[in-house]
């Protein structure tokens, strides 16, 4: 008896703790104060709309204040004139997810509040704005609104249910039963991926038969009408048509990728294959880490003038554990290049653990109610090496001085069978590959890990620079070097009395008036790079006259030498002619052809 007593106190007891904890700790909710000014837009402010994808309006208001001094969360909301907010029209968050106090809205948004508030196409009418302060469960609204007159877009009263392209200058052609169809990624709106011809047109229909409506982009504006458009070069386009603001977006597209997260860098090039459609394969090699290997990835897609990536739509975290083809784990959306505060690692997915080392084909379809992508094991083999030696090799690619035109490419010098060198500049955050010549069916090589691969892959380097980079394909090694400074150097002086900067397709130029102390005529080349190491270029023929008034071109040949700038003072050095010194002299450096040469002479 006196143990069930002794486990009754004990029970009792134990529970008058639990209660009191919980009393203890019962959660309070944080207080915060409301907003008490507004600041922009000034109210009364009058803003016409305008159908422009980057057309905005700028919100800002005095921060509030919370309790416990954390950062309060912000909403703008909007009410007819004469509201009270019981009721919004709208509401939008602040810029960063709610953190700021601004907010920059789009025209397009404001458009649709106004025709929330009941304004018709292109009528201008005015609404109020407030600001809801919130921390935790705590909601404060301001005391304070602002009028706000705006005039809206004239869009079109009745928006078709689907839409097409059609035209000598689209992928179906002139054949209207063939036009190709375009995505509606939300209401009112429609885009698509596609092919265009330059110099050739296009226009849009509502219907793949002789019963369609027509319409047609006038600048960056739809029209009705049988009006027709063109491109003015070939390209993959996107095209993004809003019948609500009747406005267009037009983007070329120069490249997608697929962006491995570990490496920070895209790691194999996908090419369009038609509707909507890219598509591409290369090795995958996850990262080795002490947790264990790395296997994010995400899209990323180069338009003319700006990158952006495109990731997962549903922000998952995990392998895709036998999801299909149509399953919502490969669904994708667009990001900001730099958006989020990691954005290498923002709105990623993982590869299977199949793909490690292995061949990988990555699917990515714009088309379709969902836009989404797909991995599977590719056709292809493996480019541990390259599977020949070319016999000339070229530079090409978007980094490249040449661009994306292979027949612009720019050609290595041969060194010897299967090496190859180059001094070029190089575009920052670009791409380049290698090329076996400059047609269309040239073979492709590319630099991965300091090694040379066979296939479409590509390659960057982080910032724009001039660099020299050798190829060996015996070994398949790279070596690149950013070069920081080139210049006339002075045997006697042992400095640098001209600075020679690059001027493109491997030639380094300056011009000034070379004036070295004692006279003395005696000179060499040297190269700095970015790390300040030091590389002398000095005579392959090792003369030691004047070269006269017609030298041989061989006088002029020059080879880098294993001194440095001051142990080698006077070893390999040519002599200037009377006349160079102290008068304006051009000096110019070739890295290219069979032998590196140079030219010293006066300029009137």
């Amino acid at each position: 008896m006196k143990t069930k007593i002794t486990k009754v106190v004990a029970l009792f007891t134990t529970l008058a703790i639990i209660f009191s904890c919980t009393e203890d700790m019962e959660y309070r909710d944080t207080a915060v104060s409301p907003v008490n000014q507004l600041y922009e837009p000034i109210s009364g402010k009058s803003v016409e709309l305008v159908a422009s994808a980057t057309a905005s309006l700028f919100f800002e208001w005095e921060a509030a204040k919370a309790e416990d001094s954390g950062s309060p969360l912000y909403e703008i909301v909007f009410d007819k004139e004469g509201g009270n907010f019981s009721n919004p029209l709208y509401k939008v968050l602040s810029d960063n997810n709610g953190a700021r106090n601004y907010a920059t809205i789009s025209h397009k948004t404001l458009n649709k509040i106004g025709a929330a508030a009941g304004l018709n196409s292109g009528e201008t009418g005015t609404i109020i704005w407030t600001v809801i302060a919130s921390r935790g469960l705590s909601t404060a609204m301001s005391n304070v609104s602002h009028k706000l007159t705006i005039t809206r877009m004239l869009g079109f009263a009745e928006v078709p249910s689907q839409l097409f392209l059609t035209g000598e200058a689209t992928e179906g052609g002139s054949d209207i039963s063939q036009a190709v169809p375009c995505s509606s990624p939300e209401q009112e709106t429609f885009e698509i991926f596609t092919r265009l011809k330059g110099g050739k047109s296009y226009k849009l229909v509502d219907k793949t038969n002789d019963n369609a409506n027509y319409f047609y982009i006038d600048g960056n504006r739809i029209v009705e009408g049988e009006g027709e458009t063109t491109v003015e070069k070939d390209g993959i386009y996107r095209i993004t048509m809003d019948f609500s603001i009747a406005s267009v977006s037009i983007q070329e597209v120069k490249s997608v990728g697929v962006f491995f997260c570990p490496s920070n860098k895209v790691i194999f090039e996908l090419s369009y294959k038609g509707n909507g459609i890219f598509e591409g394969e290369g090795k995958v090699t996850f990262k080795q880490e002490s947790w264990g290997k790395d296997q994010r990835y995400k899209l990323l897609m180069s338009y003319s003038d700006k990158d952006m990536y495109w990731g997962t739509l549903n922000d998952v975290d995990s392998s895709p554990n036998g999801a299909g083809q149509e399953d919502s784990y490969y669904f994708i959306k667009e990001y900001g290049i730099n958006e989020g505060s990691e954005p290498q690692w923002n709105h990623k997915w993982k590869f299977d653990n199949q793909f490690d080392g292995s061949m990988t084909k990555v699917t990515v379809k714009f088309n379709g109610a969902n836009y989404t992508h797909f991995v599977s094991l590719g056709d292809g083999v493996s480019p541990e090496e390259p599977e020949t030696t070319p016999k000339n090799l070229f530079l090409t690619g978007e980094a490249s001085e040449g661009g994306n035109d292979i027949s612009k490419a720019m050609q290595y010098n041969k060194l010897g069978e299967g090496i190859f060198e180059i001094f070029t500049r190089l575009q920052g955050g670009k791409t380049y590959k290698m090329a076996s010549s400059q047609e269309a069916d040239a073979e492709f090589f590319y630099i991965e890990d300091g090694e040379i691969k066979s296939g479409d892959g590509i390659t960057t380097v982080e910032k724009d620079g001039i660099y020299r980079i050798k190829v060996d394909f015996s070994n398949k090694s790279v070596i690149t070097k950013e070069i920081k400074s080139m210049g006339l150097w002075h045997c006697w002086d042992r400095n640098v009395l001209l600075d020679l900067p690059y001027i493109g397709n491997g030639v380094f130029e300056g011009t000034g008036t070379i004036s070295p102390s004692n006279n003395d005529n005696r000179y060499k080349l040297l190269m700095v790079y970015a790390d300040d190491s030091e590389l002398i270029w000095g005579t392959k023929n090792d003369t030691d006259v004047e070269p006269g008034e017609n030298p041989d071109p061989s006088y002029f040949y020059i080879m880098e030498t294993n001194d440095d700038a001051e142990a080698g003072q006077w070893d390999r050095k040519w002599k200037f002619n009377d006349g160079i010194i102290g008068n304006n002299t051009k000096v110019r450096v070739i890295f290219t052809g069979e032998n590196y040469t140079h030219s010293i002479e006066p300029v009137n």
